[in-house]
């Protein structure tokens, strides 16, 4: 007799199931064909049977999902859509093996542009992830149909780029391991060629920061650079944000009156605009008026209005050498004191900073743009609040205790470092 499924019908289903070593159903007594299967192991599916119009034979099947990873309702919703279709004389049994037929065919590189197309965003983030999905590391397997791609060839992917750069590996790894699920799932794939290749370890957590004597060496080192690098790197310390961030700045993004910049949520690393803080130094820094090193690039296209350029047209590059550079400069200033930094440790030293100026680690990682730690799980939910006024006041004292650090040497001044009431 039919019943009503529900998840209490269902988990007597599943105890019968077991006891009596077979597979047992119940068929739904709101919606025809819908029905939930439980075989002897305790594995459970709802299915969803139908007959075509003038169609003889025995009915078809189609499965719509396995209990747990839906619930009753959410599989009986389904069940009246493959219904509706059934009554337009749809066989969708066989358009879902089509669907299947079409999936298996596909290369990895199709099969990634698929994946990219259902769940891509308009952010950085997606933007990064689709360029080493699509780079040179994965390159001998995009034309390769995915069906037929072996485990010791991801793993054989996988070791390269372990060691050219263990992070590269750990993020290629994460990037790719999701879309074989999904095509698993799809059934584009009848095996997951990477469910047993080796994660890459998780690396240490750096904790270089800058010392105050380095912080000097540094303003010193790249104020030789001129623009606009002596002004990124500058830009980079007081305000403690992502490099890609500053270096792709829009005058669009700023408003110097204002003493702020908002990243595009599209440009930011997690999709969110961000609005930064911008002590008067690195105001004067971007400022084409009081820094004679800054000319303001304007163009007609909205396109070509990067502030960190030569043309206007592209965001300023050649970081590498830039850095070298700087390494130089400092390692004179510096001597046998120097020790190797890169650039994103600007970003801690910021971080560090603020902290020892008495700011509470849910202010940095507002200013920072980060969300974990102190504003992870359900603090990330519920905490809504921006927090801008003390944002600012962080900027600012860090801002102020950069600027003592590097006028050390110079006459009296009326600047003094701010620090939290």
């Amino acid at each position: 007799m039919p019943e009503k499924i529900t998840k209490k019908a269902v988990d007597a289903l599943i105890s019968r199931a077991k006891a009596e070593g077979k597979t047992c159903y119940i068929f739904d007594s709101e919606q025809k064909g819908f029905a939930v299967l439980a075989t002897k192991t305790g594995v459970c599916n709802y299915i969803f049977e139908y007959r075509l119009r003038g169609a003889g034979g025995s009915p078809k099947r189609v499965t719509i999902g396995r209990h747990g990873a839906l619930t009753p309702d959410q599989a009986r919703t389904r069940a009246v859509g493959l219904a509706g279709d059934v009554s337009k004389n749809v066989d969708v049994a066989q358009v879902e093996k089509d669907a299947r037929a079409r999936l298996s065919g596909l290369t990895l590189r199709e099969l990634i542009e698929r994946f990219l197309a259902q769940y891509e965003k308009p952010t950085r983030y997606w933007k990064e992830k689709r360029a080493r999905l699509l780079s040179n590391d994965l390159k001998a397997l995009h034309g390769k149909p995915a069906t037929i791609i072996k485990r010791g060839e991801i793993q054989a992917v996988m070791d390269d780029v372990q060691t050219r750069s263990p992070a590269a590996a750990r993020l290629l790894f994460a990037d790719i391991r999701p879309i074989f699920a999904w095509a698993l799932k799809r059934e584009a794939i009848e095996a997951n060629p990477i469910a047993l290749v080796d994660a890459p370890p998780v690396s240490e957590a750096r904790d270089r920061v800058l010392s105050d004597a380095e912080i000097k060496a540094f303003w010193q080192a790249a104020t030789a650079e001129g623009w606009p690098f002596a002004s990124v790197f500058k830009v980079l310390l007081l305000t403690g944000q992502r490099r890609e961030e500053v270096a792709g700045m829009r005058w669009r993004e700023v408003d110097l009156d204002a003493g702020t910049w908002t990243i595009a949520k599209e440009r930011a690393k997690n999709g969110k605009a961000h609005t930064v803080d911008l002590h008067p130094e690195a105001v004067a820094l971007l400022d084409p008026l009081g820094n004679a090193a800054a000319p303001r690039l304007m163009k007609h296209s909205a396109e070509e209005d990067f502030v960190f350029s030569t043309t206007g047209c592209t965001p300023v590059s050649g970081f590498s050498k830039t850095k070298a550079r700087i390494d130089a400069r400092m390692q004179q200033i510096l001597g046998d004191k120097f020790q190797s930094w890169r650039t994103h440790d600007l970003r801690r030293t910021a971080a560090s900073g603020m902290a020892a100026l008495g700011f509470q680690p849910h202010v940095i990682e507002r200013v920072l743009n980060h969300v974990s730690g102190a504003q992870g799980g359900l603090v990330s939910v519920y905490q809504r609040h921006e927090y801008r006024e003390e944002r600012k006041r962080a900027i600012m004292a860090w801002g102020a205790h950069v600027m003592g650090l590097v006028r050390a040497d110079q006459p009296a001044s009326n600047v003094v470092a701010l620090r939290v009431a």
